[in-house]
């Protein structure tokens, strides 16, 4: 069986400070990491409730990961060569979900891993949001593990310059989803998915 993926040397150094600098200033602590496969596509599903969370799930994980970015951010030509060396893909604003769901198929297929945010967009209140239909249709279709990951506290009011909210990042076991026997049946396949997998984030969450 192949091994664990090289990981580049700025991408491993980066890691690494990130890591530091969040066990430092955060309380930053990781578990579930058995739960990554070594090898093979796959899905990195979060909750999502701040700008912190890219940073800090990356930063625990033993391999390299892919993750979206609005094409806007590539019009700089360095900046867009910076974060293309840390995985981004680019993608329209219009049109994205159709084209980001050929991309990430295509990494998947790859072998590479992709970081998903079921919810679309942050939610910044206790829990988690409902995910959006992309994120089923993505991993029926696909058919790689599906590791859900709660970052817990990236977001918390509670926190201030005296009052340290440790962030704990924490990976669950891995789903995986066939694909339906009737293509009438995919619809209801791609929401059954979705579903699990929120469920499963939700789980970490409260996870003692």
């Amino acid at each position: 069986m192949a091994g664990t993926p090289a990981r580049r040397a700025h991408y491993w150094l980066t890691q690494a400070a990130i890591r530091a600098s969040a066990r430092l200033l955060l309380g930053y602590s990781v578990s579930g990491t058995e739960n990554i496969p070594r090898a093979g596509g796959f899905l990195l599903a979060s909750s999502h409730k701040s700008y912190l969370d890219p940073l800090v799930v990356g930063a625990g994980l033993p391999r390299e990961l892919r993750y979206f970015s609005k094409r806007e951010l590539f019009a700089n030509p360095f900046f867009g060569w910076l974060i293309r060396s840390y995985g981004a893909v680019p993608v329209e604003r219009a049109g994205a979900d159709r084209r980001a769901l050929t991309l990430a198929l295509q990494i998947l297929d790859r072998g590479e891993g992709l970081i998903v945010f079921p919810e679309g967009t942050r939610i910044r209140r206790p829990g988690v949001g409902e995910a959006k239909p992309g994120i089923g249709m993505l991993a029926v279709r696909s058919g790689v593990p599906v590791i859900p990951c709660w970052a817990g506290s990236t977001w918390d009011p509670r926190r201030s310059l005296l009052h340290r909210v440790p962030v704990q990042v924490r990976f669950g076991p891995p789903l995986v989803f066939a694909a339906p026997a009737e293509p009438a049946e995919a619809r209801r396949a791609y929401e059954d998915a979705a579903s699990k997998i929120m469920a499963a984030i939700a789980h970490l969450g409260v996870k003692s």
